[in-house]
């Protein structure tokens, strides 16, 4: 039976320009357009995430946008809040590292660190739980980060006491600097899991 063509030529040049029409759309939505609305929503948000998870980690990366003239957004991400999530409740990733602690201009070995934490070596006796502590964080590759805290638990080794927990503040920056800091040593603490995937 001969198969009749139902359609006429310029009907299939017409859906044929249609497809390559929503091909292009698809990109451009890919590429950052967005209709009004959704841009206004966008606008008025207080915080835009974009969040990844692998290796048991999750990374939760700061998502904002610049518009340009022609209503086109390009999305930028900042480093992101890492949380590990093999516990019973997600918890701030941790570094074992090695930094200094300087208070009252002696140094003090840090042994871990996460963005708000930090675990570090013999602190002067008379410090107690509950101190607040003002200090410096001096690691590898990166300025100085001045830091506020409060020592929330001593370490101990066989009744020895060997440290103090501390919990930090410290002001947006220095926030920023520190956890592109740590971002960049996850990548290298967990290289297999940030490698392409093989072709």
């Amino acid at each position: 039976m001969d198969h009749q063509q139902i359609l006429t030529d310029e009907e299939l040049t017409m859906l044929r320009e249609l497809g390559k029409d929503q091909e292009s759309a698809a990109g451009q939505s890919l590429s950052g357009y967005l209709d009004t609305p959704l841009l206004g929503l966008l606008q008025r948000a207080d915080m835009l995430a974009l969040e990844a998870r692998f290796a048991g980690h999750q990374l939760h990366f700061p998502l904002y946008f610049t518009q340009g003239d022609d209503g086109f957004l390009e999305p930028r991400i900042a480093a992101p809040v890492i949380q590990e999530l093999s516990h019973e409740h997600p918890r701030a990733w941790r570094l074992d590292t090695e930094g200094w602690l300087q208070h009252n201009g002696e140094d003090y070995r840090i042994t871990s660190l996460s963005l708000n934490g930090l675990i570090v070596q013999r602190l002067p006796s008379h410090l107690k739980r509950g101190d607040a502590i003002s200090a410096i964080l001096r690691l590898d590759e990166l300025a100085p980060l001045t830091l506020s805290g409060v020592l929330i638990r001593e370490v101990r080794e066989q009744q020895t006491s060997i440290g103090w927990a501390i919990n930090f503040q410290m002001n947006e920056t220095d926030q920023e600097l520190l956890r592109g800091w740590m971002f960049q040593h996850h990548q290298s603490t967990f290289t297999q899991a940030y490698a392409p995937p093989a072709e």
